[in-house]
Order: structure tokens, then C-alpha cells, then sequence
């Protein structure tokens, strides 16, 4: 918007209008004391509200330049800045360009523009107003109106739909595409913007969503750092780096992580075996309910939280599963068995309609049953309730080990030692899995 020189004079000839406001700057000193603080918020938030647009900082209302003092161009930057990120509730981040026009043969003005883009939220001024851009005014809006607005912005800030800005659809993996989708004859830019894989950015470039990415990504850690799992193996029942038995990341794309994960349990909880009859096998944990608490972790963190990651811990004890962001407003801990909430609703479709690629069973199996069968069948396997706590933007799982037979029947039981499910020769299987880095 406003790209040349040209463009800005044609804007400056026409007048107001929907997408430009023009403000002349008086200043005294480097203070600056017209527009005041309000009134500048003020056009922000009612361009961020509509469809956003450009102010024009040294020009008077007619349209004429006034210009703006070229010592003074920082500090009128840092003014603007300030107010848009103090004075806006949520804070607005404008593009500010400095532009030199000429005005006669030899000489120059200097404007700022602060370029204002839709907003993906609903903005107010500090000072409580809530304004909307119509035209060349800005006015309050009405509350019919501002519910509305609420309403539509809340809805088109759905986190896993919003198009991943560093990312193009060269990154998405053509075969997982194929394997999802199978062979079709509509054109694969349609097919991505069709099903919501990809969407325009604000600029018209077709970019993956968030969604897309996870689930079709050739890398999608390249673009989503924070989007994968640290698992930890530890000897103990705390948390002491002296007992880091193993560690690794799990990344590639959700189904990747959620089969990785499930295998990463497997491999490392104990298997008691007792022989009073044939050999009889204790895991520790029920698999299908590990299975449905880190697909509910993958499917419904908060991909938002950048630099917060699931967490899965193994302990002797225990498992602990941490996954980023908090519970919404409608559900307590209380009520997580009962109700039902998707924040990633494009990706739990996705994963509703893939399969695990160790079991080949689909990843979602039911919908809103996930956290009864967690509870149910691990409290089964165990005979202890697993339990859910809220650490601020964090929820933690807690899914308690099997006792170990040879613990109740004392070291004079006929049996085995524990081992792990994987590799019973191991030296250190009696501590939750094989020896490794941390």
C-alpha cells in the first residue's frame, strides 16, 4: 500500500477515505504535542478494527505536506511505536516507512507512514474506547456491534488455520499429500486451499497452515521449532539429572511424533515376567491409554506458546506427560472427563481420518471418550487413578506405573527381574530402559 511515490500523491490529491488518515505532527521541542496520545490510538485502533489502512504523519487534513522535521523523525518513530504498543489493548504492531517527497525544485518533505493491518483481534484504546474506521471518520462502536466483531475475529483467530508466514507449499511432502488425499485430477493449489492445507497471506502467496504443516510437512520443525516432544528416561521417582537414564527429541510431522512417542514408552518402561505358568509379562503402563493421552497432548496443546514443547517424563514410578497451553474458560479439571474441547479443530479433523503407521488403527479413535479411557484403563492396569494438575499455561499428566509383581512377592517369589519391553540383556533395563545420552 502506498508503495511510490506517485501513489502517495495521487492518495494525498484524493483525500481521506477508508484506508488513509492524514495527521499534521506539531511539535515543541522533541515533544510532541498534536495528535495527542488518545487521539493517535485512537486511528490505530479503528484501522486494526476495519480493514486496516495507512496514516500519513506530516500532512494536514486537505492533504497538503506539512512535513515533519528531520531531526525529529526518530523521536516522532519512537512516539508512534510507543502509542501503538502502551496505548492499544491488545498492542498493534504498525510498519512505520520514512518518505522523502519533493515540494518545489530544490526542496524536500519528510512524512512518516504507519501502515495498520487488519487485525486478527478485536482492539481498544487504553483510554476503554472501542472504534471502528467508516469511511474518512473513525466512530464508537455500537455493543450490537462490537459482540459481532468480537464474534467474527474470535472465530478467524483459529490458531492451527493461520498460514505459517516463513514456510511455502514447496514444504509441504508430496507423497504424504498423495497418501492422504490419493490421486486427483482438481489442481493441487485448489485441493490445498479447498481442504485448508494451505491459504493466502495477506500478501496473496498461498502458504501452509499451521495444521498443514504438522500433518503434511516434509521438516515442520524448520518452521515450527516448538512443535514436537523432549522425552526423558530417569531411574528414580524426581526429577535429577544424575538419574537421566535417556533423552531424546521426538519430532517429524503429529503422526509421526504420536507413533514415535508411544514407541519411545514401549521400549523403555519396565516388563516384570513371572513363570508359574509359562511366562507371564507386567508392562508398566496400559499402551492404549499412552496412546490416547499423547494423541490428546499432540492434538490439543496450544501451538501458539512459542518455545514450550510437550514434555514426556518416565520415571520408576510414573509417567508424566506436560503439554502447553491451559484449559479454556467452559472446563475445569473437575469437569476434563466429561466435556469436550478441540483448540485445534483442523488438525484433530486431519487426525480423525489418519492411521498409526506402527498399529495401523486410527489415531482417533472417539471423540470426547479420550480422557475417560485414559483414566479408566490405566486406573485398571495400575489400581491408581491417574491424575490431571494446571500449572498456569500447562497441563500435567500423571499415569502411575503397574507395581511390579516380584515387589509384592518379595525376593523369594520364583520369577524374573524386570526388564525393559525391548531389551531384556540390557544392564540398565532394571532402571527403565537402556543406558544413553543426555
Amino acid at each position: 500500500m502506498f508503495d511510490t511515490i506517485e501513489s502517495i500523491r495521487q492518495q494525498l490529491a484524493a483525500g481521506e477515505d477508508t484506508f488513509a488518515e492524514f495527521k499534521e505532527v506539531r511539535l515543541v521541542g522533541n515533544a510532541i504535542v498534536s495528535p495527542n496520545t488518545e487521539q493517535f490510538a485512537g486511528e490505530l485502533v479503528a484501522l486494526a478494527n476495519a480493514e486496516g489502512g495507512c496514516i500519513f504523519l506530516g500532512v494536514d487534513d486537505t492533504g497538503v505536506i506539512q512535513g515533519v522535521a528531520k531531526g525529529s523523525l526518530d523521536a516522532v518513530e519512537r512516539w508512534a511505536v510507543n502509542i501503538a504498543t502502551n496505548n492499544c489493548d491488545p498492542p498493534i504492531r504498525p510498519v512505520i516507512r520514512k518518505v522523502r517527497i519533493p515540494i518545489g525544485e530544490d526542496e524536500n518533505a519528510q512524512i512518516l507512514l504507519v501502515q495498520v493491518r487488519r487485525g486478527l483481534y478485536v482492539h481498544r484504546t487504553t483510554g476503554g474506547r472501542w472504534l471502528l474506521r467508516v469511511g474518512s471518520t473513525k466512530r464508537d462502536l455500537t455493543s450490537q456491534e462490537l459482540a459481532r466483531l468480537l464474534q467474527q475475529r474470535g472465530r478467524a483467530f483459529v490458531f492451527d488455520e493461520q498460514p505459517v508466514l516463513s514456510a511455502a507449499v514447496d514444504d509441504l511432502s508430496d507423497a504424504t499429500l498423495v497418501e492422504y488425499f490419493g490421486r486427483t485430477k482438481l489442481p493441487m493449489d485448489e485441493l490445498l486451499r479447498n481442504t485448508r492445507v494451505a491459504i493466502s497471506d495477506e500478501e496473496g502467496l498461498t502458504r501452509p497452515t499451521v495444521a498443514g504443516l504438522l500433518v503434511f510437512g516434509a521438516q515442520p520443525q524448520h518452521h515450527l521449532a516448538s512443535a514436537c516432544i523432549d522425552a526423558a528416561v530417569y531411574r528414580s521417582t524426581s526429577l535429577d539429572s544424575d538419574d537421566l537414564v535417556h533423552s531424546q527429541r521426538i519430532d517429524g510431522t503429529v503422526v509421526e511424533q504420536i507413533d514415535d512417542a508411544v514407541a519411545f514408552v514401549q521400549r523403555f518402561m519396565l516388563m516384570p515376567a513371572r513363570k508359574d505358568v509359562g511366562r507371564q509379562d507386567f508392562p508398566q503402563y496400559a499402551l492404549g491409554a499412552v496412546h490416547e493421552a499423547i494423541v490428546n497432548a499432540v492434538a490439543h496443546r496450544d501451538y501458539s506458546i512459542s518455545g514450550s514443547r510437550i514434555r514426556l517424563f518416565l520415571y520408576s514410578d510414573r509417567m508424566e506427560i506436560y503439554s502447553p497451553g491451559g484449559l479454556p474458560n467452559t472446563i475445569t479439571l473437575e469437569t476434563l472427563p466429561y466435556r469436550v474441547f478441540t483448540r485445534n479443530q483442523l488438525l484433530v479433523a486431519f487426525l480423525s481420518k489418519l492411521r498409526s503407521r506402527r498399529t495401523g488403527r486410527a489415531l482417533l479413535e472417539s471423540r470426547g471418550e479420550g480422557v475417560r479411557r485414559i483414566l479408566d484403563e490405566s486406573e485398571a492396569h495400575s489400581g491408581r487413578r491417574p491424575e490431571y494438575h494446571l500449572h498456569g499455561e500447562e497441563v500435567e499428566l500423571c499415569i502411575w506405573a503397574k507395581p511390579s509383581p516380584h515387589a509384592e512377592a518379595g525376593s523369594g517369589g520364583e520369577g524374573e527381574a524386570p526388564s525393559s519391553s525391548t531389551d531384556r540383556d540390557n544392564p540398565a533395563a532394571g532402571c527403565g530402559g537402556e543406558s544413553g545420552h543426555g
